[in-house]
């Protein structure tokens, strides 16, 4: 399979990521499937098991597997919910191409989606390739630093080797021991470049998906604002059927895709809190250390895939209803009754709110991500979960005093 080959078809649907998932087992093919088990028995054997029981030497150690496991177990949800999924996003991707092949009967609207599609690849390509990057130099960085501590140590002074991933392997010795060490980092090689497939995976064929549903729309809006320069009533009615049509097929993609993410993004923004939560006190309690610099990594990518999500939820939002603005600014109430009729529904629809949810406890837009009067925001949550639960007594005293006083002056 070659990841790295060129769009050969510019109108296909998001063919990189489905490559990309189709190689770490999740697809309709009964073989990929049992490679699918086979990549996850081997995460919970080598790399989830390991963190959360084998223990670890200092806190700091401890602070930054954590995060490891936690960013892991985000990146590995999917793998383990898509699988159960798979008629879902069978029929999501086959909605998506039905409305490729509507809309590609207009060479402008052709290109948008050409332009789309050719976007979402390179994207998908570029990403993976930074992440090997990134993979790969922080593999270069740990052999250096092993092999430097090994040649400077004297014979008889006992060292702690630095490790790629930082947990025990069950019987190795795997910080004192040079054999060890390379073994357990041996190990960890299929387990990473399994994190690295289904990291990028995920980010191309949900983002990807988000965003071509918002690009139907705004499609679908251009085609509602230029109904307005039609004269010939049966032009009108014709061009007003099709936009119906690809609003309710593109309305039913958005719903399979809220259902296909609903327990994903209640993850994300869970993981979200908690591994800003635990940056924090890893910050209180150990101060700026080799292993918090891990833990920054962690937190930076979550945060930056978090932010996507919300940014992209509410471009979804934002589109869907610009359609309801673009039909009333037409001059529907000219047309006869019979048109009118068919405009009712499509306006209806419209002033329902299209996005994505968290396990459909609320919308995921930026207001989600950061805005600090919002309950459930990421900003807002972990500053409750931090005062509440983190911080000792006297600084909750301390920060109740300073929120009653900035709510007094």
């Amino acid at each position: 399979m070659q990841l790295f080959e060129p769009l050969t078809d510019p109108l296909a649907v998001l063919p990189l990521p489905k490559k990309l998932y189709a190689y770490v087992g999740v697809s309709r093919n009964p073989g990929n499937r049992i490679r699918s088990l086979g990549f996850c028995f081997y995460l919970i054997a080598f790399f989830f098991l390991p963190k959360m029981y084998l223990g670890y030497d200092t806190i700091p150690q401890g602070f930054r597997s954590i995060a490891e496991g936690m960013f892991g177990f985000n990146t590995c949800i999917p793998l383990i919910l898509l699988p159960f999924n798979m008629d879902q996003l069978q029929e999501l991707f086959q909605g998506l191409t039905l409305c490729t092949k509507a809309v590609s009967v207009t060479e402008e609207y052709k290109q948008i989606l050409i332009v789309l599609n050719s976007a979402i690849h390179k994207y998908t390509k570029h990403y993976l390739i930074f992440t090997i990057i990134i993979i790969i130099a922080m593999g270069s960085s740990t052999t250096v630093g092993i092999l430097y501590i090994y040649n400077a140590k004297d014979p008889d002074e006992v060292v702690s080797y630095p490790l790629m991933m930082e947990h025990r392997m069950f019987a190795l010795n795997v910080h004192h021991n040079l054999l060890h060490c390379f073994l357990h980092q041996i190990l960890l090689l299929p387990a990473i470049f399994t994190l690295l497939i289904a990291f990028t995976a995920k980010a191309g064929t949900f983002f990807g998906s988000i965003r071509f549903c918002s690009t139907i729309l705004e499609i679908i809006t251009l085609k509602i604002v230029r109904l307005q320069y039609v004269n010939s009533t049966a032009e009108y009615t014709t061009q007003l059927r099709e936009i119906i049509e690809l609003h309710q097929l593109v309305i039913k993609c958005t719903k399979i895709l809220q259902e296909i993410l609903m327990n994903i993004l209640l993850a994300q923004f869970t993981g979200c809190v908690l591994i800003w939560c635990f940056f924090l006190y890893c910050v209180m309690i150990s101060g700026i250390t080799a292993e918090g610099i891990t833990v920054v990594a962690m937190l930076v990518s979550f945060s930056t895939e978090t932010f996507i999500f919300c940014l992209l939820g509410n471009e979804l939002t934002m589109k869907g209803g610009q359609i309801s603005t673009a039909m009333y600014a037409t001059n529907w109430y000219e047309q006869p009754v019979k048109i009118q009729k068919l405009i009712i529904p499509i306006v209806q629809q419209s002033q329902r709110r299209i996005g994505i949810t968290a396990a459909k406890f609320y919308y995921i837009d930026v207001n989600r991500y950061g805005k600090a009067g919002s309950p459930t925001s990421i900003i807002s949550s972990t500053n409750t979960f931090f005062v509440l639960r983190i911080l000792p007594q006297n600084m909750k005293t301390a920060y109740s005093f300073y929120l009653l006083l900035k709510d007094i002056f």
